[in-house]
């Protein structure tokens, strides 16, 4: 517990410059949106949310075939979202085009991996993965466009790189009860923030925290009293960055709404893979932070 003690400024210091340093990269767009108004290139190409989820959803299962980190396919889809949130190079090219939106997709996971994996993806593997529908030189093109766009700019930080530094602030905290918590945050990560384009222009800080707090609320093992401590302390320690901002309220409505059923009981609890959450709590009288119980009260009243 000292050590976590001593090393608390060293944390805090550590998540303001990830803070600082997601500011600095251009936001993502609902990129889809661009194309919303051309029906001719959506007949075309047939481009839309559904193509992203389904490469999410291709990406993760050669991650786990691979037994690679699930938080590279995070770093992935951010090249991929902000290369076509950038319209530039052949970015747009690729929103009208099944063939072009697989393959910087395909090719954006292969970058995250090559810089953030200890082992190297390569591109014979990748062409074999991919059943030769692109040549090597396909794959090194569209890397270089797409490395271009971002302008090199690849260091990327991840929803649980914050979720696990926000925990390092609690030294009372359970090994058992920090290990749930962070599994919970990355099944919410990977079944469902990844796969909605609604999540990409939000920082990763910001999901990283509705991710949190949605976790403290439905794990039946942490007590009502328990989480709601938890998050006192989290937003003591945090108090220069606002733990239950407008932007991290509105990540966790939309993530409640597609983790729990379309009908919620009487007594305020909600479901979370068929089992009960804890009931929701009151705000402060004072207006302060939110207890993380209270992102129940918030999808309710959506």
């Amino acid at each position: 517990s000292d050590s976590h003690g001593s090393n608390r400024p060293d944390i805090i210091d550590c998540i303001t410059a990830m803070r600082v340093r997601d500011e600095t990269i251009p936001k993502c767009i609902n990129y889809f949106n661009l194309t919303a108004n051309n029906n001719a290139t959506r007949e075309e190409g047939g481009i839309d949310e559904t193509c992203r989820t389904a490469m999410v959803t291709w990406i993760t299962q050669v991650q786990k075939t691979l037994s690679l980190n699930p938080e590279t396919v995070w770093i992935a889809m951010s090249f991929f979202d902000r290369y076509l949130s950038s319209s530039r190079g052949e970015s747009q090219k690729a929103l009208g085009s099944k063939r072009e939106f697989q393959l910087a997709a395909i090719t954006s996971y292969y970058t995250a991996v090559k810089i953030y994996e200890p082992v190297m993806l390569g591109i014979d593997t990748l062409m074999e993965i991919c059943h030769d529908t692109y040549s090597k030189y396909d794959i090194v093109s569209m890397e270089h466009d797409i490395l271009s766009a971002l302008d090199w700019r690849v260091a990327c930080h991840t929803p649980m790189g914050f979720v696990r530094h926000l925990l390092e602030l609690l030294p009372k905290l359970s090994s058992h009860d920090s290990n749930t918590i962070i599994q919970v945050c990355q099944n919410l990560i990977d079944e469902y923030a990844i796969k909605d384009i609604y999540f990409s222009p939000f920082a990763p800080s910001v999901v990283g925290i509705s991710c949190l707090a949605i976790s403290l609320a439905i794990i039946d093992t942490l007590s009502l009293s328990k989480a709601e401590g938890i998050w006192y302390q989290l937003s003591e320690s945090c108090e220069d960055f606002e733990l239950s901002s407008k932007e991290v309220m509105s990540v966790q409505q939309r993530l409640l709404s597609r983790v729990t059923p379309t009908t919620r009981n009487k007594s305020n609890s909600f479901k979370f893979r068929g089992t009960v959450s804890k009931s929701a709590v009151v705000n402060n009288v004072d207006g302060g932070s939110l207890s993380p119980i209270c992102v129940t009260q918030t999808a309710r009243q959506a």
